[in-house]
């Protein structure tokens, strides 16, 4: 329990570190703000503004702020603005860490150190120290997330920004509290920050450190000034708006009801539920969400045991829904800072030699002119003349071959970088499910909502399934590193039925959730010429997308034969067939056909990817419906190299 409340007490630390000062009535400032944007002409001020925006947003609702968080980064990096970059890659983290996703979180807190430091914004610096310091905590790094706070607070004291250091404090008396030999220190430390807070009369800041003394009371057993303390709190977050904090006054009155076998704990469990879902911050409690389902399913209130099911498989989907976009956004971020330094060496560079075309043209007129000042015969400017012409056809052919040699590498760059891109979603298609089952997987076992038996078996899974993704790793890490300079060709002789038996142990906890019985018609000996890890990602492909489409208790017949110095071979499903529509683009790119395939979700991707190392291959794939039902994937390659 005292676990819990720490967590509770740090989640706060990392909503309130986020900008010095916030005036009251949240809503009159995010209209006066959502007002003036229209009218702002200054592109700083309109990324400051946006910033103001995300940062007013984190505590009444979180999808505002990431929203409002990203143009504010988008823009700033476009006009290269580096402090509102650094706010709001700050901005960003806050919003990560409350999804809750602390690494994607830490991660944007790094570059914001980074970007602060550079634009020599010691007061974001100081801020982002502190958040990095509570990340840290969270995971179990107590003297480094000390070290973090204390660089903190030594910042804060030096800028004299008291309101900021009002709430290192507070943070410091939450990390430290219930260590014996820092409790005096704590202690101290809280008694400092309230006594700031009172001086600057921030609401945000006063709930928070108003929060910290009712745990003070509540640790010294002083429970009926803890609750007056936490029920203020509660009032002041509903009027004024902190959807946030009204859903952890809820939240602790829920547990000083529960110790003190007092009623209403679950009438307040469920108020901190409907507020967390009213701001966005549900994710944060996926426990209590979880314990709320169980005891009305005991109860046997289906209505409301159904509800909180709903809300529970609502943030798994968000929490994974939020990694995927998550990652792609922190990698677009990356990617488009990479554009930008390349962009900038190719103007200096450009710059450079239009500087050196000018000096040269300046030359050869002053070299021009004296010649004919000083010679004056025709027979000396015919044969400067014959000179420049030869001089011109030179630089003309130089130019001709210059423009080959440009075309012949941008061509090599687009062939790494179209390397890049297959080996990024080929490892992405292999590995994002697996690891994510993993995931859910042990975040069940952690929330200990399971019984010992159920927990058992779902270790045995994550077990198979981490054999399985690692041999997986293994195989495609070994191909890689023969295929650092892109996409090379080298066939080899390989038997078909023992690829296929190792690709099928990688998908047999797949099978096994739906009873699928595996069939293989395969003639004993029979051997395909082409590379290893092409013909396993397609074959992995196939087989995930059969076992996907197959009902329960299905059959999935693989057969191979020899036909015309070719080997083919078909998977076949009993599933519900391929919507005519989609069949005739199935392996191929465009932005319809892609889009009702399920983009974003990796299969049409695959597809596209196992047409290319077919015709790499030299042999050909495709698709069709079977006449009593479900569908047949197949792919040739010669039998011998061709």
């Amino acid at each position: 329990m005292m676990i819990l409340r720490r967590y509770m007490l740090l989640h706060m630390c990392w909503l309130l570190f986020v900008f010095p000062t916030l005036l009251h009535g949240q809503h009159k400032e995010i209209g006066r703000i959502k007002s003036q944007l229209p009218h702002i002409g200054d592109s700083v001020t309109y990324v400051d503004a946006l910033n103001r925006l995300a940062a007013v947003y984190q505590a009444c609702q979180l999808d505002s702020c990431g929203r409002y968080a990203s143009m504010a980064r988008d823009m700033a990096v476009r006009i290269g603005y580096p402090s509102g970059k650094a706010r709001a890659l700050r901005n960003l983290g806050n919003y990560y860490a409350l999804r809750p996703h602390r690494y994607l979180s830490y991660l944007f807190y790094n570059d914001a150190l980074e970007e602060s430091r550079k634009a020599g914004d010691s007061v974001n610096v100081s801020q982002v120290m502190m958040n990095i310091g509570i990340y840290h905590y969270f995971t179990g790094k107590l003297a480094s997330a000390n070290d973090y706070v204390a660089q903190s607070l030594k910042l804060t004291r030096h800028l004299k920004e008291d309101s900021l250091h009002a709430l290192g404090l507070g943070n410091y008396y939450a990390i430290n509290y219930t260590d014996s030999s820092t409790r005096a220190a704590a202690a101290t430390a809280l008694s400092e920050a309230t006594t700031l807070a009172e001086r600057y009369h921030d609401t945000r800041e006063l709930l928070y450190i108003r929060l910290l003394l009712a745990n003070e009371d509540y640790v010294a057993e002083r429970f009926e000034a803890a609750k007056k303390r936490v029920r203020q709190v509660l009032d002041t977050a509903i009027r004024e708006g902190f959807a946030y904090y009204a859903m952890r006054a809820s939240m602790e009155l829920s547990e000083y009801k529960s110790r003190l076998g007092e009623p209403d704990s679950l009438a307040h469990l469920q108020d901190a539920v409907s507020h967390a879902v009213a701001g966005g911050y549900i994710g944060l409690l996926l426990p209590q969400v979880t314990q709320l389902y169980h005891y009305f399913q005991q109860q046997k209130d289906t209505l409301q045991a159904a509800r909180y099911s709903r809300i529970a498989l609502n943030i798994m989907q968000q929490q994974q829904d939020d990694m995927q976009q998550g990652e792609m956004d922190y990698i677009a971020y990356s990617l488009q800072d990479q554009t930008l330094d390349s962009l900038k060496m190719q103007s200096d560079l450009q710059q450079a030699a239009l500087q050196k075309t000018r000096l040269a043209q300046r030359y050869s007129q002053y070299l021009f002119i004296f010649v004919v000042a000083i010679i004056l015969l025709l027979i000396v400017l015919t044969w400067f003349l014959v000179r420049s012409y030869r001089s011109s056809r030179l630089r003309s052919q130089r130019l001709a071959r210059v423009k080959t040699e440009i075309a012949a590498a941008n061509e090599v760059l687009k062939k790494n970088d179209d390397f890049k891109n297959k080996l990024i979603s080929l490892i992405a298609h292999d590995f994002r499910t697996p690891l994510y089952n993993i995931i859910d997987i042990t975040g069940f076992v952690n929330e200990d909502i399971l019984t010992p038996e159920d927990a058992t078996g779902m270790v045995m899974e994550v077990e198979q399934t981490a054999t399985a993704t690692l041999s997986v790793f293994e195989e495609i890490l070994s191909w890689m590193r023969t295929q650092l300079s892109g996409f090379v060709y080298r066939p080899h002789s390989f038997v078909l039925a023992d690829m296929l038996e190792m690709s099928a142990r990688n998908v047999q906890h797949l099978m096994r959730e739906k009873n699928i019985r595996l069939e293989q018609q395969v003639p004993e000996g029979l051997t395909v010429q082409g590379d290893f890890e092409m013909l396993q990602f397609i074959h992995r492909n196939f087989l995930h997308n059969a076992i996907k489409f197959s009902p329960e208790n299905g059959v999935i017949t693989i057969t191979a034969i020899r036909k015309d110095g070719y080997v083919e071979v078909f998977f076949r499903d009993q599933g519900p067939g391929i919507d005519p529509e989609v069949l005739p683009g199935l392996f191929t790119y465009n932005s319809e056909s892609y889009a009702r395939k399920g983009a974003g979700k990796g299969a049409g991707l695959a597809l596209i990817i196992c047409r290319d190392f077919i015709d790499k291959m030299n042999g050909n794939a495709g698709a069709q419906n079977n006449e009593e039902g479900g569908s047949t994937f197949f792919y040739r390659v010669p039998e011998i190299d061709v």
